[in-house]
């Protein structure tokens, strides 16, 4: 038992010397051969990682594959973050219960594919490793060496405090922003969480759909009111709409998938080569069906395992555009692309084909994307550009609710909810 318990705390000390060693505490791959990361609850493929604090016994799904043909130990860790996604002062105890480190045990080979890969499956939390409080977590994986880093993940734990009413008007409540801007409204009712200094210690976070390039952090109250506060006429919680997203389907190579140009085989790899894409700011808006730019691997066969039976390809994107945008870049946006507007999803202009061109390495599946311009002197990421700002546009909104305990001395998450445009 003794010798259990100095496991542990040495354990607490390595893994809080490899946190201080991230460049990031985002979603990152710090290795090429990671691909194909996905934390979602156990009941749903395209859900946020959030799970509640009374209810979190096998509740969060990770699967990811490491091109490789050996499958490397690998190892996973949570680091406790404030609201605004910085690493607490608290010690691993504070908020892990059982082990600080765990190995992930479930993995297996890829079958018949040209792409030889190992695919990797964790469910937890589990009983041997568990939060213990509330609050924003970075799982990070690595390898038998604690400053190893393979990969991070961002994912939820909720003590549900607090109570969410939260609608989206026809119009902003400054037309000077936009006509078909979304403006998210708010309510939040503390029920016994709530204090007089709720306008300093509160906290709200709306993500639109899965970005973080504009999602509003440290949102404050409008108004305090008895029991409430009101989230309205904040420019910040004024989201463009965009279009829908755009989408590919590569679940099978022998019938041409859609949007596809073509399909071929070249080197040991298949390569899908996809229709050129065109500005969509000046066609009227037409609602098509997406996953809110998520991706799904399946195979058109039920009859295969996806998870060891896709195959990878090299997909190439083109976007059609009369010339260079000067002081901008072009960035492919989703879950693809693991929502990162950096040299990860960055496009190059071709001035031959006189457009943006990009390759990605996908596993088969089903993949949500669209083409985001960042204005290089302000670092804003606009969608309109290319794909037109339509209000009708359906977006889901997801809404965090953070209160800093001053006697705990960390955000405690008491609030989540989920609103979808229209």
């Amino acid at each position: 038992m003794k010798f259990k318990s100095l496991i542990i705390i040495l354990l607490a000390f390595i893994v809080n010397v490899s946190a201080q060693n991230l460049t990031s505490f985002a979603d990152m791959n710090y290795k090429d051969e990671v691909r194909t990361v996905m934390l979602h609850p156990t009941e749903s493929d395209l859900d946020k990682p959030v799970v509640f604090i009374y209810q979190m016994r096998n509740r969060l799904h990770l699967q990811f594959d490491i091109l490789a043909d050996e499958a490397p130990y690998l190892y996973y860790t949570f680091i406790h973050c404030d609201n605004s996604w910085q690493p607490t002062d608290l010690q691993k105890n504070d908020y892990i219960k059982g082990y600080f480190q765990d190995e992930i045990k479930d993995f297996t080979f890829s079958v018949n594919t040209f792409v030889n890969y190992v695919h990797y499956d964790l469910v937890f939390p589990t009983a041997d490793m568990m939060p213990k409080i509330s609050g924003n977590y970075l799982l990070v994986v690595t390898g038998e060496d604690p400053d190893d880093v393979y990969f991070t993940r961002r994912f939820y734990v909720v003590d549900d405090k607090a109570t969410i009413a939260a609608s989206i008007p026809r119009y902003p409540f400054d037309l000077k922003l936009g006509t078909n801007k979304q403006e998210v409204t708010l309510e939040v009712y503390y029920k016994d969480n709530f204090n007089n200094r709720t306008d300093q210690y509160s906290n709200v976070t709306i993500q639109q759909n899965g970005r973080w390039d504009n999602a509003a952090i440290g949102l404050k109250p409008t108004y305090v009111y008895p029991e409430k506060s009101s989230y309205v006429n904040n420019e910040k919680t004024v989201f463009e709409s965009g279009n829908q997203y755009l989408r590919i389907n590569t679940s099978s190579f022998t019938n041409r998938p859609e949007k596809t140009k073509s399909v071929y085989r070249e080197d040991d790899m298949y390569v899908v080569t996809l229709h050129d894409d065109t500005q969509r700011d000046i066609k009227n808006y037409a609602l098509d069906e997406d996953l809110f730019g998520e991706k799904y691997i399946y195979l058109e066969r039920e009859s295969e395992d996806a998870t060891k039976e896709a195959d990878y390809a090299v997909v190439n994107f083109f976007l059609k555009w009369p010339q260079y945008m000067f002081g901008k870049d072009v960035y492919i946006l989703g879950a693809l692309t693991d929502w990162r507007i950096d040299e990860s999803s960055k496009m190059e202009y071709d001035p031959d084909r006189k457009g943006y061109k990009r390759s990605l390495l996908l596993k088969q599946g089903h993949y949500d994307y669209m083409y985001a311009v960042r204005d290089n002197a302000t670092g804003i990421t606009s969608v309109v550009p290319v794909n037109g700002d339509f209000w009708e546009t359906r977006n889901m909104y997801y809404i965090f609710v953070y209160m800093f305990d001053l006697t705990e001395n960390y955000d405690k998450l008491i609030g989540y909810s989920v609103i979808k445009s229209h």
